[in-house]
């Protein structure tokens, strides 16, 4: 089964959502247009109602 890839580049998957990579482009993308990873993260805060922190790694 043929897909297009969710990236918008037009390309089929095969069968994935995305082409190898095509997701990390996506996600750039996103970032670039509200402005960088932190206003993303504010915006994703306010849509979800919590804040979003990551783990200690354990060093």
């Amino acid at each position: 089964m043929r897909m297009q890839c969710e990236c918008g580049c037009g390309d089929d998957t095969k069968g994935g959502d995305f082409l190898p990579g095509h997701d990390q482009r996506l996600r750039a993308e996103i970032e670039r247009r509200v402005g960088g990873l932190l206003k993303l993260r504010r915006l994703v805060e306010l849509q979800i109602g919590a804040p979003i922190m990551c783990e200690r790694s354990g060093e």
